[in-house]
This record gives structure tokens, sequence and C-alpha cells, in this order.
């Protein structure tokens, strides 16, 4: 659904393990987050997935400008994905998450 509202928006998924089951990996999380150009902004469903997008953000040692939003994945992602779209800026993003989520 995101890829249909917003085409042009780089979307870069970390959940899940290696193996296939569920869960949040950190080593996936910062290799998500070497593939962006320039900015990230990380969203997370529940508190493993938060705690581990936290850590993943501690660890990281890019030049990115790499931010986290802890609200509901579903809404935040669309917001995100579809503000991103429209030309909005990073720190403009977070803004409109905080008043949408």
């Amino acid at each position: 659904m995101l890829k249909e509202m917003a085409p042009t928006v780089p979307i870069h998924l970390a959940g899940g393990l290696e193996d296939g089951s569920i869960g949040t990996d950190v080593t996936r999380i910062l290799e998500a987050l070497e593939a962006v150009d320039k900015e990230a902004l990380l969203l997370s469903d529940i508190g493993s997935a938060t705690m581990n997008a936290e850590l993943a953000i501690d660890m990281y040692e890019g030049d990115k400008d790499v931010q986290f939003y802890d609200g509901p994945i579903v809404e935040s992602a669309f917001v995100a994905a579809v503000s991103s779209g429209n030309g909005m800026e990073l720190e403009q993003i977070m803004e409109q998450l905080k008043q949408d989520t």
C-alpha cells in the first residue's frame, strides 16, 4: 500500500530474523540504515522492536540523519511515506507525525 501511495519514496524493511521467524535484529536495522541515501526514519511495532531500533541508532556510526518515531506503525508509515513523497523534509515529517498519530 505504501509503494502505491508514495512510489518515489524508498522504503527499507528490517523486520524479521534471518531464519524467517518473527523478531527484530539490530544488524538488519543497521544494514537498512546503510542502504539509505541521506536520512532515515525508523518505525517499530512493539516493545522489543522499539528497543532494537533505539539500540541500532545508538550503534550507528554513519553520517546520515536518523530519527525514530514511536507511534502506531501503520498510521505512522502512511503519514511518513506520503509526506516524504510530497517533498517534506525529515524534521517536518516528525512534526507531522506528532500531530497526526
